[in-house]
């Protein structure tokens, strides 16, 4: 009994897996329809590496949102009830690539001012390629964490995603003023090093996200509050702990000095790394 039940439970795991590869192949058919651009041309004919950048980070922003919506089928149901959880596993799991498409349009228009990554991408501009695949992965995990925030209803993902999308693009312009030079400007140049700090600090807000929307639904009032207090605190702990995390780790530079007067990629990496160290901190211990 207990064979045939690990054998059944081990076909349904199987039976997300390949369902997760359906997702991602549905995925690249409705980018190709949702956005302005000839995906395949942009990728071979044109070698355009931003593009592909920008390519990879919304794959692994599906399989996030994948991962975010599937639900594990219980391995005593009929088959008839499994077909029908995998199938509203996958009904979630496209709802999430069209709100992805729906975020990150708003964030190409509202996240950095005066400029959209999506034409500087097309212009083979690194620093913008490494910005849109970062928002797409942030996007992802906040979509994951709406998706498989426990109130279980539309509506909760709703209105928690919104939120949870919301902050994110305060939090990203807040940093753009907090970062001490013009994150616009460098990007729009093609400074890797700004873009890669900036794109993994977005990773790293989305990571609070994720914060604010874990947890058991109890009731609107106590989740908004729980959310409200997640959201802004982990925000001003990410950005003093990285700061003194940035001291730490390199005591003779000024972070700021490096990314834009030496277009530093090492001191990029490092400051986007640490935002990422601090924003796990505080998902998985605060």
């Amino acid at each position: 009994m207990n064979l045939a039940i690990d054998t059944t439970a081990l076909v349904l795991a199987l039976a997300h897996v390949v369902l997760g590869l359906v997702v991602l192949v549905v995925a690249k058919l409705l980018k190709g329809v949702l956005s302005p651009y000839k995906t395949d041309e942009e990728l071979t004919s044109n070698d355009n590496p931003a593009f592909g950048l920008a390519v990879a980070g919304y794959y692994l922003a599906v399989v996030a949102i994948y991962i975010g919506a599937a639900r594990p089928a219980p391995v005593d149901m009929g088959t008839a009830a499994v077909f029908q959880a995998l199938g509203l596993n996958f009904a979630w799991a496209l709802a999430g690539i069209v709100a992805l498409a729906v975020s990150r349009s708003i964030m190409d228009v509202a996240l950095i001012r005066g400029a959209r990554c999506s034409d500087e991408v097309r212009a083979r501009n690194m620093a913008a390629g490494t910005v849109e695949c970062c928002v797409y992965i942030a996007s992802g995990l906040v979509l994951a964490g709406a998706l498989h925030e426990p109130g279980g209803s539309a509506l909760t993902a709703l209105v928690f995603f919104v939120l949870s999308q919301i902050a994110l693009l305060g939090f990203g312009r807040l940093y753009q003023m907090w970062a001490g030079y013009g994150i616009s400007r460098e990007i729009c140049g093609g400074n890797l090093a700004a873009g890669t700090a900036f794109g993994l600090t977005l990773v790293a807000l989305s990571l609070l996200m994720l914060k604010a929307t874990s947890g058991e639904f109890i009731d609107w009032a106590t989740n908004l509050s729980f959310f409200a207090f997640d959201a802004v605190v982990g925000f001003f702990l990410l950005m003093v702990l990285r700061w003194l995390t940035d001291l730490a780790l390199l005591p003779n530079a000024r972070i700021a000095d490096e990314i834009v007067r030496d277009r530093n990629v090492n001191a990029g990496l490092i400051e986007g790394a640490v935002a990422l160290s601090v924003g796990a901190l505080i998902l998985f211990v605060f």
